[in-house]
C-alpha cells in the first residue's frame, strides 16, 4: 500500500511488467518465441487475445527466446477488467484464472490446481474492439494503477 502522492510508475517503466498498447492501457505480458510468433505473424508489443473453451483474455505480446516454441506464459492477471462478463467472455485486465480448466484439489478441497492449460492465441485490432465495446474501453483506468474501482460501482 502506499500513501496518497507517492509515486509507483518506476514499477511500470521495467519492460517486462506491462505491455503499453496502442490505447493507453497497460496488458498484462503474453511470452511467445519468436518463432511461434512470426508463424503467427504477432510482434514484440502487438496486443493479442488468448482463447478456449472458457473465454478469452487480452495480452501485450513478448516476442523472447526465453519461453520454449508452443508455449505461452502469462502471469495472473493482477485485475478483472470484463468487457464480455461470464463463461466465454472476454477479459482485458489479464485475468487469467478466467479460462483455466476449473478443476479443484478434491472435493473436500476448493484449492486450484492448473498450473497450465490449452490456449490459442491470435493479434488482435485493440483499437477496433475499443468501436466494438465503447463503454467497456471508456471506463476510468489509471495508467499507474490500473482499473479505477470506483467504475464498477452501480449506484441505483
Amino acid at each position: 500500500m502506499h500513501a496518497e502522492g507517492d509515486d509507483i510508475t518506476w514499477f511500470r517503466e521495467i519492460d517486462t511488467c506491462k505491455v503499453t498498447g496502442p490505447d493507453g492501457y497497460q496488458y498484462e505480458p503474453v511470452w511467445i518465441n519468436p518463432c511461434d510468433a512470426e508463424r503467427l505473424g504477432i510482434a514484440d508489443g502487438d496486443i493479442v487475445r488468448l482463447f478456449n473453451e472458457c473465454g478469452s483474455v487480452l495480452g501485450g505480446a513478448m516476442v523472447t527466446e526465453r519461453i520454449r516454441p508452443n508455449v505461452l506464459s502469462q502471469d495472473h492477471g493482477a485485475r478483472v477488467d470484463s468487457i464480455v462478463v461470464g463463461t466465454g467472455g472476454l477479459d482485458r485486465g489479464g485475468a487469467n484464472n478466467l479460462i483455466c480448466p476449473s478443476a479443484t484439489t478434491s472435493k473436500n478441497a476448493p484449492g486450484e490446481v492448473t498450473n497450465g492449460f490449452l490456449v490459442g492465441i491470435e493479434k488482435v485490432d485493440v483499437l477496433e474492439l475499443a468501436k466494438q465495446y465503447p463503454d467497456q474501453f471508456a471506463r476510468p483506468f489509471d495508467p499507474e494503477e490500473g482499473a479505477v474501482a470506483s467504475s464498477r460501482i452501480v449506484k441505483s
